[in-house]
C-alpha cells in the first residue's frame, strides 16, 4: 500500500545539507558517519517519528548514498517522511547492532574511519561500544559535526521557524489573557496548550512551563495547581514544534505591584541585557563577545540572583526532551566562534531570587547579513496585569 508523503523540504535542500556535512567529514578524515540523534537524522534525510526510543540510525558515507537501519514496525513513518534515503529494516527479534554492522558491510562501509556520536542519550555507552566492536575498524567521536552544519539555517528552515514564532506569540498572548487572581497554573497551561495545538504543533518537545509566585524563583518548575495572588510574578515559557522546528519565548507577568520591589530592577536588567546582546549580533561578531555584553549588564545584580550564565543557545530542530541544539555554537563567554548569517539562537534571560521570585524574558533571533532579526515579537519587560 502506498503511503502518502509528508514532505517539508525539497530533495535539493537535503542534497545541500548532505554536501555540507560531507565537506566536514572530509576535512576530519572520516569516511562514514553513523547517526543516532533524531534531530540529525531528520536534518539529513527527513525521517521523523514519535518513537525516538527504539533503535534507529542513519548511515552517511562520504561518497555513496545514505541509508537508515530501523525497526520494521516503522516502515510507514519512513515511507512518509524520508527523502533520497534507502531503508534497511530489522525484525522484531533481530539484534539491531548486528543489523547495522551487516547493512554497512553489505554496502562496503566497514572500512576506513567511522564516526559516531559519543555519550548521547540516544546512543548509550554500552550500545556505542557494542557497535564499535561490531564494526571492527577505527571509530572516532563526531559529536557536534552535524550540529555545526545545522547551526546555519537555510531560508526554508527560517521560514518554518517564523511560523513557529507566530504560534509562540499567539500562545503567550492567550496565557497572559487568562492570568488573574485566583487562576491556577493549570488553567494558564490549558490556555497555552490549546493555542499551541491550534498552531499545528506536532508535539511538546518541552511541555509549556508555568511557575507562579515563589515557584517562579525555582528553575524548571512544572505546574502543580498553584493559585495566582496579587503581587505574584508568573513565569511562562513555550514553543510549538512546527515540523519539529522551534522559536521559544519566555515572559513574566506580574499581578499588580511585585511583592518584592527588587523584581522591578531584575526585570529592567534582563531587558537591557537582551537588547544589548541583540544589538551586538552581526556576521563576524564572536559568540563570546555577545555573551560578554550580556554579562556586563547582569553583573550589576549578579551577587543577588540565581543565574545560569548561559546567554544563548542554538535552536531550530528539537525532539523531546529538549529544543536546545547540541554542539559548540552557543552564546557563552568561552566560545570564540564567529556568528554567521542564518544562525538562530534563543536567549533565555532567567534571573531569579531563589525561592522568592523569578523574571524570565527571552528572544529567538536569527543572524542576518546586516545584524540580527528578532523572530518572536512580544515586547520585553514585565507584562503588568
Amino acid at each position: 500500500m502506498t503511503i502518502s508523503r509528508e514532505d517539508v523540504f525539497s530533495s535539493d535542500e537535503f542534497a545541500e545539507r548532505r554536501a555540507k556535512t560531507r565537506a566536514l567529514m572530509a576535512a576530519r578524515g572520516v569516511d562514514t558517519i553513523v547517526l543516532h540523534s533524531p534531530s540529525n537524522i531528520y536534518y539529513l534525510c527527513g525521517h521523523h517519528t514519535l518513537n525516538i526510543w527504539d533503535y534507529q540510525c542513519l548511515i552517511l558515507p562520504l561518497e555513496s548514498d545514505p541509508f537508515m537501519v530501523l525497526w520494521q514496525f516503522e516502515q510507514g513513518r519512513f515511507e512518509a517522511s524520508a527523502t533520497d534515503c534507502a531503508p534497511v529494516y530489522f525484525g522484531n527479534t533481530d539484534d539491531p547492532i548486528a543489523a547495522t554492522a551487516n547493512a554497512m558491510r553489505d554496502r562496503g562501509c566497514l572500512k576506513g574511519i567511522i564516526g559516531m556520536e559519543a555519550q548521547r542519550i540516544f546512543l548509550p555507552k554500552a550500545r556505542h561500544d557494542a557497535l564499535a566492536d561490531a564494526f571492527g575498524t577505527s571509530v572516532v567521536d563526531i559529536s557536534g559535526l552535524v550540529e555545526d552544519v545545522r547551526s546555519v539555517k537555510s531560508a526554508a528552515e527560517i521560514a518554518v521557524m517564523r511560523q513557529a514564532a507566530s504560534g509562540t506569540d499567539a500562545a503567550m498572548r492567550a496565557a497572559l489573557d487568562v492570568i488573574a487572581e485566583g487562576v491556577t497554573d493549570r488553567e494558564i497551561t490549558q490556555a497555552f496548550a490549546g493555542v499551541l495545538i491550534g498552531a499545528s504543533t506536532q508535539g511538546f518537545t518541552i511541555f509549556p512551563m508555568i511557575a507562579v509566585g515563589e515557584r517562579s524563583g525555582t528553575p524548571h518548575h512544572a505546574q502543580n495547581g498553584a493559585v495566582v495572588k496579587s503581587g505574584d510574578t508568573v513565569f511562562l515559557e513555550c514553543s510549538p514544534a512546527i515540523n519539529w522546528y522551534h522559536s521559544p519565548l519566555m515572559r513574566t507577568a506580574v499581578l499588580g505591584a511585585p511583592r518584592d520591589p527588587f523584581a522591578e530592577e531584575v526585570a529592567s536588567v534582563g531587558s537591557e541585557a537582551l537588547e544589548a546582546m541583540v544589538a551586538t549580533m552581526r556576521p563576524g561578531a564572536l559568540a563570546s563577545d555577545v555573551a560578554k555584553v550580556g554579562t556586563k549588564v547582569v553583573d550589576r545584580i549578579r551577587e543577588r540572583i540565581l543565574f545560569h550564565d548561559f546567554y544563548g543557545y542554538s535552536v531550530g530542530i528539537g525532539f523531546p526532551p529538549t529544543w536546545i541544539e547540541e554542539g559548540e555554537m552557543q552564546i557563552v563567554a568561552t566560545n570564540d566562534r564567529p556568528l554567521q548569517p542564518g544562525m538562530t539562537f534563543h536567549f533565555p534571560m532567567t534571573l531569579r531570587k531563589k525561592g522568592v521570585f523569578g523574571v524570565g524574558q527571552s528572544r529567538t533571533v536569527v543572524v542576518t547579513e546586516s545584524g540580527a532579526e528578532v523572530l518572536t515579537q512580544l515586547p520585553l519587560g514585565f507584562d503588568r496585569l
